[in-house]
């Protein structure tokens, strides 16, 4: 029977990922349940307060163009005058999908998009379902000429209480104009990682210093996405392969990454770049698809301490694992190198602490590298950035290994079976 033959399928529907596996706790953070156009429906968000202090409406004037729809809140009641503002200010709030668990004592990350003509003070607060336990709250104060332009707001909120069905509330108690877009509340313990390939490279040290004790840090979404991307390109191959090391190199402390956009239609692209590309007759991967592939054997693999001593150090990481080959029972050496830098890098490599000495015969190199860091596969080249493997006939405990500029290596180190004596 086939290896593969049972297994499972996994749906986005019934909330699986949207309000399950994806960390985002806010339902329609993009106010666009109802498609592009405008009326949106924004449910589950609702109004708090009445249409004396607030009012609520949606037009498409986002500066994210492939979601031009944003919330525009009109407060007609103040702090003062002939309209004050009830108590606890007037706004939005989302309950996420049926509920938000708040947990005592952990971090939540809100990241909000704000424009307005004129100076605000805005609570964000977590709060319970009826909005009279606080949990967790911050104010968003910002002076006329910071945000006449769309401006992206970071907040910190540790909840003192907990609460299996609270609410994200968005208030005020200033008139004015105030417009929002894509809201999103997630534990700090999710890393939702979407930057250039310099800033994805740069991160490969990013949990470094990660205290050893406490939650274990989910990366759920990844990938090199600026305009140094294209469709999928070497370029933010590399970066990823990097950023990917680093985790590697911290695995006690990060438990899972998964890689984002997954699949793409040719003819319909909403996100670039992504890992699989089709249409109705052909497919390729992206230099990321093949990334991926030197770190299949890692999950579940032994990692062991890699020092590199170079002089562009900081344009190369490294990561040495070793994992059993379920198929023939084989044990690997796996010694990854990525080069983010122009230069060629001779490396010389020491492996100590062997328990099984290195079968130069059956190791191999694998290279994935290319001409241009902005190569990208395509429908006419599906094979113009893919990994190229070779035997590597010196493979020991003391070699050199030639690293190429813009590249990513693999040096995987056939190990001798143990042998096993008995003394009679």
């Amino acid at each position: 029977m086939p290896e593969n033959m049972f297994g499972i399928f996994f749906e986005e529907i019934n909330h699986a990922g949207a309000g399950g596996l994806w960390a985002e706790l806010v339902s329609n953070r993009g106010f666009e349940a109802g498609g592009p156009n405008t009326p949106s429906n924004i449910d589950p968000w609702s109004i708090i307060g009445n249409e004396s202090y607030i009012i609520v409406s949606t037009d498409r004037t986002s500066c994210f163009n492939r979601n031009k729809v944003a919330l525009r809140m009109e407060v007609l009641c103040d702090d003062g005058g002939s309209n004050i503002c009830p108590t606890g200010g007037v706004g939005i709030y989302n309950p996420g999908y049926c509920g938000m668990n708040i947990e005592q004592g952990k971090t939540y990350k809100v990241v909000l998009h704000v424009r307005s003509w004129e100076s605000i003070n805005l609570s964000v607060s977590l709060a319970s379902s009826d909005g009279l336990q606080s949990l967790a709250a911050a104010p968003i104060i910002a002076d006329t000429l910071d945000i006449l332009r769309w401006t992206k707001f970071e907040l910190l909120l540790e909840s003192a209480e907990t609460n299996v069905n609270s609410r994200l509330q968005l208030t005020t108690m200033k008139q004015g104009v105030i417009w929002l877009d894509q809201v999103s509340v997630m534990p700090l313990d999710t890393y939702m990682i979407y930057t250039s390939a310099y800033g994805m490279f740069s991160r490969a040290h990013q949990f470094d210093r990660t205290p050893r004790s406490g939650p274990k840090a989910f990366v759920s979404e990844y990938a090199v996405t600026d305009k140094d991307a294209g469709k999928g390109s070497l370029l933010a191959a590399l970066a990823e392969a990097g950023f990917l090391t680093g985790l590697e190199r911290n695995s006690d402390v990060v438990e899972m990454a998964s890689y984002a956009l997954l699949f793409v239609n040719a003819n319909d692209r909403r996100w670039n770049p992504d890992a699989i590309v089709f249409n109705s007759w052909q497919q390729y991967g992206t230099p990321s698809y093949w990334m991926q592939q030197f770190f299949k054997e890692s999950s579940g693999a032994n990692l062991h301490p890699s020092t590199i001593q170079a002089s562009s150090s900081n344009s190369l990481i490294a990561s040495a694992i070793t994992w059993q080959n379920s198929e023939d029972d084989s044990s690997c050496l796996k010694i990854k190198v990525v080069n983010f830098g122009n230069d060629i890098v001779n490396l010389k490599i020491f492996v100590t602490g062997l328990q099984n000495d290195v079968n130069s015969f059956g190791s191999k190199k694998t290279l994935l590298t290319s001409s241009r860091l902005t190569d990208e596969n395509s429908f006419q080249e599906p094979n113009k950035v893919v990994p190229v493997q070779s035997m590597l006939p010196n493979a020991g405990t003391d070699m050199d290994v030639v690293i190429f500029p813009h590249s990513i290596t693999s040096c995987d180190l056939l190990l001798a079976p143990e042998v096993y004596r008995s003394v009679i």
